[in-house]
């Protein structure tokens, strides 16, 4: 399969794409700051060598690929660039969700919108999910979602399914775990504490849909305000997770969860779609790895998952800026890029193709993700929030406060209602707002 999807690769020069100078004596540089590494890099890798071959050569354009660590750090590397020289600022760089609030206010930025590139082939719900007062901020490339990863063949064995909501996951959790002759665990049912990430589906589904700020999660203005405090969504899943980690199986560790996984020591875990490739390689056939939607927190919390990953963001009006960005989402780079990442297609002409077709049935776990996506509400959104980073953390501090130390779920509520609204204030201080 992979070799099929090379070689459609290969055929994209007979695509008609619009670029810059196609002269050789002046060849236009596109600069691309990333954070791909390992089997993620080397795909990515591909791809810049494929369009440097092909498109690329034919129309004047090449790809300059630097790695440049984390996706934090690519964006303290932008910002850094924007405030001391902005000549030195790439043409593109990949970030995810964090860099949106400081993206969406930077003058520096050419949207996805402004860039002219092609969107009408894209995943709505992955437009939707870099949407803006400003237009598109950036365009989506490595989308991915929130799967529930679990040892299939554990589960087969108990005659159990995959849970749909937080309760059925406790009823079965203490079938799924196991304890050696001395009352010691030794294999979990769950391992793990939520982030933003994954409250962003825990919260986000409830009632169809749920925000965590105002503004859309950010999205439509600079936020004001928390919401899921007053609106209940955070108790909520507290009280349904504490139940959970009350059955005695649950682990609280927040490193090296793939790994326990591999081990066999947790029947499950939650971790991103663009993660699969790479937990089905370590695994190597211990046991059959299965796939299925996040469950839910209750039975109304229906609105599903949002999307995941990173985009492409602009920082040059250079024409060949609008060539790499629709070489990258074409549908012969898609493919390539999911089958070899796990990372979700997100180009709509492929869903039909005999090639996607095929790759979905030779790789079902795969096609879970991209079930799960297509059934979601659009309008659930990743959260955009300043002091991101910091505020991920925060979140798990107060779910194993209330599971481990025995903290209150109010005050746990009102512990991060202080701590994000703070972030939204000093935000909205800093900028005159």
């Amino acid at each position: 399969m992979k070799r099929t999807v090379l070689v459609l690769l290969m055929l994209l020069p007979l695509f008609t794409i619009s670029a810059g100078g196609s002269r050789e004596s002046d060849v236009s540089v596109i600069t691309i700051w990333h954070s791909n590494s390992g089997r993620v890099g080397q795909a990515f890798d591909t791809l810049v060598d494929t369009f440097n071959d092909g498109i690329g050569k034919e129309n004047g354009i090449r790809i300059e690929a630097i790695y440049q660590g984390a996706a934090n750090d690519v964006l303290t590397k932008v910002k850094a660039a924007a405030q001391e020289d902005r000549s030195t600022l790439p043409d593109i760089a990949q970030m995810d969700a964090t860099a949106a609030l400081d993206m969406k206010s930077a003058d520096y930025l050419i949207t996805a919108d402004e860039t002219g590139a092609d969107t009408s082939c894209i995943m709505p719900s992955a437009l939707k999910a870099l949407d803006s007062d400003r237009g598109l901020l950036a365009m989506p490339f490595n989308c991915s979602s929130l799967l529930f990863y679990y040892n299939k063949t554990l589960f087969d064995e108990k005659g159990l399914e995959a849970p749909r909501t937080l309760d059925e996951f406790a009823s079965i959790a203490p079938e799924l775990g196991e304890k050696d002759s001395s009352g010691n665990v030794v294999r979990y049912a769950f391992s793990g504490v939520p982030t933003t990430y994954e409250l962003g589906t825990f919260i986000g589904a409830q009632n169809g849909l749920s925000y965590m700020i105002d503004a859309e999660n950010g999205h439509f203005g600079v936020p004001e305000k928390v919401l899921f405090g007053e609106e209940g969504t955070f108790r909520n899943f507290l009280e349904h997770w504490k139940a959970l980690y009350d059955t005695g199986y649950v682990s609280n560790i927040t490193s090296g969860v793939r790994d326990e996984f591999a081990a066999g020591r947790t029947a499950s875990m939650l971790a991103s779609s663009s993660n699969l490739s790479t937990v089905i390689a370590t695994v190597a056939g211990r046991f059959e790895v299965g796939t299925a939607f996040v469950p839910m927190v209750d039975e109304e919390a229906t609105g599903g998952v949002n999307i995941g990953g990173g985009a492409l963001f602009s920082f040059s009006s250079e024409p060949g800026v609008k060539t790499v960005l629709e070489f990258f989402t074409s549908p012969e780079s898609q493919l390539y890029w999911a089958e070899a990442t796990g990372y979700m297609a997100i180009n709509t002409e492929l869903y039909e193709t005999d090639e996607y077709k095929q790759f979905l049935s030779e790789n079902p776990q795969f096609e879970v993700a991209m079930e799960q996506t297509l059934s979601s509400n659009p309008e659930v959104v990743g959260i955009w929030l300043p002091s991101a980073y910091q505020i991920y953390y925060s979140f798990q501090s107060e779910i194993r406060a209330v599971t481990e130390s025995g903290k209150s779920i109010d005050d746990a509520v009102s512990a991060m209602e202080s701590i994000v609204q703070g972030a939204i204030d000093e935000y909205r201080n800093q900028n005159g707002l």
